[in-house]
């Protein structure tokens, strides 16, 4: 067989896909997330039909499709970060416990063939539950609101997300010996990735410079999070306040409004600082000025200026990835030629 089959198809994904997928887990836990999936789309759309009918309002039909799909890209990518782990964490860890992992290591496989092996089988898996929930999006475009591009990045931003999720479990499942201390730091990873990188964004959130030219950006940081692309994508427009430190001296040391943002149905972002008294200070981005505007889902400025959020998101956690998945297989090599052990071997020497 050639590299590239090998690398795809090698004796670790064979016997992973059979010893997975012969168990009644697999069609259990898929039946269960279609189950879950599927009832939060009933039950959001039910609350949003009664809520129509109380208000009287025939015009809010048009808003369904947009509520619908970001709900559901939101759980599903919880759902996600919630399975992904599990499906990794225990991938070398169990093979330790089972004392089966030096008979992968007398095997012609590398290191890398391994970890990929085992990456493979458990994302593949993560892939499939992606495929099943595409019918349950598809009832998103009856309401319109939708765009087939917009459903396209999502699931790319969703599809990365939890392959660097999964990376990021083997890295755990390699450096732990035993599988409870590795998943309950892959499921910790997984928070910080989520969660964490959101919280960052309120704590230390971007200073306004009252002399840019352009609108001020969340921290570089909180783009590591799938959460706000996903935002961005099912709203079709910036998220605002957030990220950005609206505190009174950043304009005006000596107190007042702090700083009023406003979004066009267009998905124009203007921001001014207000004064002391209620005046408006220097337009930092809006339509009635020459300088760079917040549109839609492009980053207004800071590290990726002018990017989209999925495509920032998507190069940070590809990076993050490769990152876990070299240090992964560096941990799962059973002989390690690490510099420091080469100086301590060679003081004990002499």
């Amino acid at each position: 067989m050639n590299p590239i089959a090998v690398a795809l198809w090698n004796p670790i994904v064979a016997k992973e896909y059979r010893s997975r997928m012969r168990t009644w887990r697999s069609p259990v836990a898929m039946t269960v997330y279609i189950l879950l999936l599927g009832g939060l789309g009933w039950a959001i759309f039910s609350s949003m039909t009664f809520a129509a009918r109380n208000s009287f309002n025939g015009g809010q039909a048009a808003n369904y499709g947009q509520g619908l799909f970001l709900y559901l890209v939101l759980f599903q990518m919880v759902l996600l970060a919630f399975i992904t782990p599990a499906l990794t964490a225990g991938a070398i860890s169990s093979e330790r416990e089972r004392q089966t992992i030096d008979l992968l290591f007398v095997t012609k496989l590398p290191s890398f063939s391994i970890l990929w092996g085992k990456l493979l089988a458990s994302m593949s898996f993560v892939l499939l539950l992606l495929l099943l929930s595409v019918p349950i999006f598809s009832l998103v475009f009856l309401f319109g609101g939708i765009e087939l591009d917009q459903l396209a990045a999502a699931f790319l931003v969703t599809a990365v997300s939890a392959l660097t999720l999964g990376i990021i479990g083997i890295a755990c499942s390699t450096a732990f010996r035993r599988t409870l201390p590795a998943t309950v730091s892959a499921y910790g990873a997984a928070f910080i990735l989520l969660a964490g990188s959101l919280l960052f964004g309120l704590l230390f959130p971007t200073d306004i410079d009252p002399n840019a030219t352009a609108a001020p950006a969340p921290p570089a940081v909180t783009y590591l999070s799938p959460l706000i692309p996903l935002i961005t994508i099912g709203t079709n427009g910036p998220i605002n306040n957030y990220g950005v430190r609206n505190g009174n001296n950043n304009v005006y040391p000596s107190g007042g409004g702090g700083m009023a943002c406003s979004t066009t149905p267009a998905g124009v972002q203007s921001c001014y600082p207000i004064g002391p008294n209620g005046a408006s200070g220097k337009v930092i981005a809006g339509p009635s000025s020459n300088l760079v505007q917040a549109r839609g889902t492009t980053i207004p400025s800071g590290l990726f200026s002018g990017w989209q959020y999925w495509q920032a998101t998507v190069t940070m956690q590809l990076v993050l990835s490769l990152i876990a998945l070299i240090v992964g297989a560096v941990l799962l090599s059973p002989i390690r030629h690490l510099p420091w052990r080469r100086r301590a071997a060679a003081k004990a020497t002499t």
